[in-house]
């Protein structure tokens, strides 16, 4: 049957087993009869055009429903009411819930911070000297909340886009545990005192992992209870797959097939491209000329001579589905280096320049309105910062993306050290021409002061005499010049352009 009209992000079972609920991409959510398959009710998320994207009932009340929208708006509802019972609000786009086992206590992810509501106490869980979790530098993307298995105390589970999965004590905010993947993770599921986990990711990535009580760790399913990290944690499946290719006389059935044979085999993977890819002319100039190694989505001519790119306006399409599944450093890598892609890869269309323009700065005053722009910039080698305070440096003197661009350098310098920054060349680059911007401002300041209140009487420093200097130079030689006429019966003030 058709739900929603959309996809469908997120859909859970009540506790008595016989109602469900479902979370769509139309900003609603819908209660089922799973005997019957019906429709029960049906609650809106929102007003505006964020869609909603945690969702989670109850564990114990049959009737407990909470969920979260983009505005940062989480509300709980009980399913006999119509209207939500309570309301909380956060500063950011709401990513995850999590409810306890008792039903007492909510935990909220909003970015990459999570905070804890008390039902009971009708408040946020104080953890010292705050009420936030700063558990990743990225933003959360999965919570849930199990017992601990020796301990018996609840323990909050959290998976984010940094790859890293936490489990943090929900009672004093201590972190217990870490585990580290190779992929951007999405979701994760948890069996009771935490027996098993399994963890999904971005590509396809799915892991299970193992409670061992005699290592008192978590260990891979495939590891047959040796406490050894599997290759899956640490090495990225593409480089994997690449360097099954790179192996001296390897054989690959692709390779032998011809163009029609390939492309009627359907295209679930990573495979090296067909023998006839190239024309015989190219084939025969080249001893052993390159096969490409072509990815799921690369879409190819039959005559295996050029890549064809998607539209512009699928462009915008691409970053706002990066933006809702919250891959916000991805759309921000997408936004601010889409023009050199596509020149690099030879694209049929190029997009202008201020098509380039206009899609970063829509991206950049998205994070910011979202709160999630460092969790964007978080995270970066030196060679991603590049291109950053490569976008700065060139567009920082337009009148429309100068306050953005500041934005983006404050961000850096908040988020970054002064050791990682001194090590990229664009900072010392964006640095030095914010200094001399900002000594021409003040050299400009004060000649506008001096033509328009003739403010001798001030004490003047040293650049302050120079900039007086240049000042009386150029008004000695207008005074002598023919073509310089008094505007006025005085000789207060004169009339001159200043531009």
């Amino acid at each position: 049957m058709k739900a929603h009209q959309g996809s469908i992000s997120t859909a859970s079972f009540f506790y008595d087993g016989l109602r469900a609920a479902s979370l769509g991409s139309d900003a609603s959510v819908r209660i089922w009869d799973v005997t019957l398959g019906s429709p029960l009710g049906r609650y809106a998320v929102c007003n505006g055009s964020e869609v909603a994207r945690g969702m989670v009932t109850g564990r114990v009340d049959n009737n407990l429903l909470c969920f979260g929208d983009l505005n940062g708006n989480v509300a709980i509802y009980d399913v006999r009411e119509p209207k939500p019972v309570q309301k909380i609000t956060f500063p950011s786009a709401v990513s995850a819930l999590a409810l306890s086992k008792t039903d007492k206590i909510l935990a909220v992810a909003a970015g990459s911070v999570v905070q804890s509501w008390d039902f009971s106490a009708q408040k946020f869980h104080d953890y010292g000297t705050s009420q936030d979790l700063h558990l990743h530098y990225k933003v959360i993307t999965g919570l849930f909340i199990e017992q601990h298995p020796i301990t018996d105390e609840e323990v909050l589970l959290s998976v984010s886009l940094d790859k890293l999965v936490k489990f943090t004590s929900l009672l004093d905010g201590k972190e217990l545990y870490q585990l580290q993947c190779s992929s951007p993770l999405t979701a994760i599921g948890v069996t009771p005192k935490c027996g098993s986990l399994v963890i999904g990711g971005e590509h396809g990535f799915v892991k299970i992992k193992h409670y061992d009580s005699k290592i008192d760790t978590f260990v891979s399913a495939s590891s047959e209870g040796q406490n050894k990290v599997s290759s899956s944690d640490t090495e990225d499946p593409y480089m994997s797959l690449l360097s099954q290719f790179s192996k001296p006389n390897k054989g690959d059935r692709f390779m032998s097939m011809k163009m029609n044979e390939w492309l009627e085999v359907p295209l679930t993977g990573s495979r090296r491209a067909p023998r006839d890819w190239f024309s015989p002319e190219k084939f025969k100039a080249t001893e052993r000329p390159y096969v490409p190694l072509i990815h799921q989505k690369t879409e190819i001519s039959r005559s295996g001579q050029s890549f064809y790119s998607q539209t512009l306006t699928n462009t915008y399409n691409r970053v706002d589905v990066l933006l809702r599944r919250f891959n916000h450093s991805r759309a921000l890598t997408l936004a601010l280096t889409y023009r050199s892609w596509m020149r690099r890869f030879k694209r049929k269309t190029i997009p202008t320049p201020q098509y380039c323009l206009n899609l970063a700065l829509a991206v950049v005053r998205e994070l910011i309105r979202r709160d999630t722009l460092v969790a964007a910039i978080a995270g970066r080698d030196n060679r991603q910062l590049e291109y950053i305070f490569g976008f700065i440096y060139n567009n920082i003197w337009r009148k429309d993306s100068s306050a953005v661009c500041l934005e983006l350098y404050h961000c850096i310098l908040n988020t970054y050290t002064a050791e990682e920054l001194m090590k990229t060349r664009g900072f010392a680059k964006v640095t030095r021409l914010l200094e001399l911007t900002s000594s021409n401002f003040y050299a400009l300041s004060r000649i506008v002061d001096t033509i328009v209140y003739q403010s001798r009487d001030l004490p003047h420093s040293k650049n302050e005499q120079v900039v007086e200097s240049m000042y009386n130079y150029s008004s000695s030689n207008s005074e002598n010049s023919p073509e310089c006429k008094e505007t006025s019966v005085t000789n207060k003030r004169r009339k001159l352009n200043v531009t």
